[in-house]
């Protein structure tokens, strides 16, 4: 294994808690049904988010609230995540993976400077090579960061792992002919995560034994 590719929402960063905080209060100003804590996030939470708010009740024709509504959970959920940590074990990995030495780089579908602002003060540059992504605030897909990060190391598919903690990550790796790991504690449940054909971690430490084991 040459290569580790981290998510960062819900995978690196523990913001699960502050993402269903800001969703409801979202939902409380536009007057739509609360999600009745994390169980309920984790049965509607989706990629393409525009599909994810379509489920919460937000009209995303058009002409619809989608953009505003966008735009009002990326201040209320920037807010709330001040205060969030990074995973237990998260360092700790990417210290032994680079001491192993294995590449590792980071690719969100959150917008590339809202990224660079989270990032940051973890002080994971010593770890990390890049810290990709998207360029706008929509979270559609980070499927094209992934293939031209990909192609710009010209690294063999094989030898690289994907960890992530939702559905489109394995989308991703499985398009590429990546490998892939799923983490159970962010943004989807781990029964919706067994469903897919990958190994399903509770801990980030496992990351690196699966990286060892080849």
């Amino acid at each position: 294994m040459r290569y580790v590719v981290w998510d960062w929402n819900g995978t690196l960063l523990n913001d699960l808690a502050c993402a269903v905080s800001a969703t409801n209060q979202l939902l409380d100003e536009f007057r739509l049904p609360r999600l009745a804590g994390v169980a309920a996030y984790h049965q509607v939470f989706r990629f393409p988010v525009r599909d994810y708010y379509a489920d919460l009740g937000f009209d995303v024709s058009p002409e619809g609230n989608f953009d505003a509504a966008s735009r009002r959970f990326l201040e209320l959920y920037l807010a709330a995540a001040r205060g969030c940590e990074l995973h237990d074990g998260a360092t700790q990995t990417m210290a032994a993976l680079h001491s192993d030495g294995i590449g590792q780089v980071l690719i969100s579908a959150s917008e590339q400077t809202n990224l660079t602002t989270q990032v940051t003060p973890f002080g994971l540059d010593g770890w990390l090579e890049q810290a990709l992504g998207l360029s706008d605030i929509y979270a559609a897909s980070k499927r094209m960061l992934a293939e031209r990060w990909l192609e710009s190391t010209g690294a063999d598919p094989a030898q690289v792992l994907f960890v992530g903690d939702s559905e489109h990550d394995y989308e991703i790796a499985a398009g590429l002919g990546a490998r892939c790991a799923l983490y159970s504690g962010g943004h989807q449940s781990r029964q919706h995560l067994e469903s897919f054909p990958v190994p399903v971690i509770d801990d980030l430490r496992q990351v690196a034994e699966l990286v060892r084991a080849g």
